[in-house]
């Protein structure tokens, strides 16, 4: 007899590399992936926060530019 509690179903999706984040926080500035510096206002919190997301992309695209490059 079976049971009425479904049993989780295996994990199916794939693995997530880890790779291209490590190599972008390995260059990223330490001070802009803080949550709120000494003495920063809103506004310059934002700006930060805004060029770290822009830096980060540009980081991730370098990455899989290289990746691609390699052949593995």
């Amino acid at each position: 007899m079976g049971s009425i509690i479904p049993l989780p179903q295996p994990r199916t999706a794939p693995d997530l590399d880890p790779r291209p984040l490590a190599y972008a926080l390995s260059r990223m500035a330490p001070g802009l992936t803080a949550l709120v510096l000494p003495g920063e206002d809103w506004d310059a919190m934002m700006a930060r926060r805004q060029a770290a997301a822009d830096i980060l992309d540009d980081l991730l695209a370098e990455f899989a530019a290289e990746a691609e490059a390699v052949t593995w």
